[in-house]
């Protein structure tokens, strides 16, 4: 994890339940005897976030419809740090305006980076019901209304059209991609998560009990579309060099491995540069793509 990632050493749960009472009957203790969560059950993940949000980052209101992803904020942490170095490197002056493609109705990106980092952010979405939950998110909280404004994507097939206007310009764009090729393949890739999680959870001795519902949940649009996270960033690569006046840095996590070379190819073969970073937090390991054709 990244040093300067606020979540470095853990969470500090009583500071935490103090941010959110209603987090503490949903603190467990693990085989080793420290306060955490049961992170397969979808109410106390979203507990725990408003309790990070609020305690970490001043965010008084944050809250999900059902069946929308719930992120975890040391990762996405970790990704905008990491993106921040890389910024840090181009010497930039101004303060930092950054585009989030797929900001999704948890507003995760805009809101860490707008109430950590001081960036101010475009927020974009392509399904109407997020747009809306991301902008309640927005204007019920002072620290980001002034910060934050969202725009729907109303071409599916489309990522920065309509979204970077003529006369702007982004020093970053930033994305989480739909990593599934279908429906089916994002179902499969939950019961997988399931079965691990239980696994596990049986080595360790297990808290989880009877049929708690898991929290692998997610909108379409989040987890999957045609051709897959492979297919959704060659696209992005190919229409980005349209807008390579208007953005000084574009990047996108990967989670698959074996994406990652024809990717790099793709934007090579653009004559793009383009630079490959990981993050590891604990056991897991991601990555992102940077890329530029300056």
């Amino acid at each position: 994890m990244h040093k300067q990632n606020p979540h470095l050493n853990g969470y500090d749960m009583p500071a935490l339940v103090r941010a959110i009472p209603e987090l503490a009957k949903h603190v467990i203790k693990n085989p080793r005897g420290r306060e955490t969560i049961n992170f397969s059950d979808p109410i106390s993940v979203k507990l725990l976030n408003q309790a990070l949000l609020k305690h970490h980052y001043g965010v008084q209101v944050w809250d999900l419809p059902e069946g929308f992803l719930c992120p975890p904020i040391p990762g996405r942490m970790d990704y905008l740090l990491a993106v921040a170095d890389l910024l840090d490197g181009l010497n930039i002056s101004q303060k930092i305006r950054a585009l989030d493609i797929g900001t999704g109705a948890n507003l995760i990106y805009p809101i860490l980076g707008a109430a950590h980092l001081g960036w101010s952010w475009i927020g974009s979405d392509v399904d109407p019901r997020s747009i809306k939950h991301a902008n309640l998110i927005k204007d019920s909280n002072k620290n980001l209304k002034s910060e934050i404004q969202i725009r729907q994507q109303k071409h599916g097939h489309k990522i920065f059209d309509g979204m970077i206007q003529s006369d702007e310009y982004f020093d970053v764009t930033m994305c989480n991609p739909p990593f599934h090729k279908s429906a089916q393949d994002a179902a499969k890739g939950s019961a997988r998560k399931s079965a691990n999680l239980h696994r596990n959870k049986h080595k360790r001795g297990s808290t989880l009990q009877g049929n708690q519902a898991l929290n692998f949940s997610g909108q379409s649009n989040e987890l999957w579309c045609e051709g897959g996270e492979k297919a959704f960033v060659r696209n992005m690569i190919r229409e980005s060099q349209q807008y390579a006046l208007q953005v000084g840095l574009f990047t996108c996590l990967v989670s698959k491995k074996e994406n990652v070379k024809p990717l790099v190819d793709e934007v090579r073969k653009l004559n793009g540069q383009v630079s490959v970073h990981e993050m590891g937090q604990g056991n897991k390991i991601s990555r992102f793509l940077a890329w530029s054709f300056n």
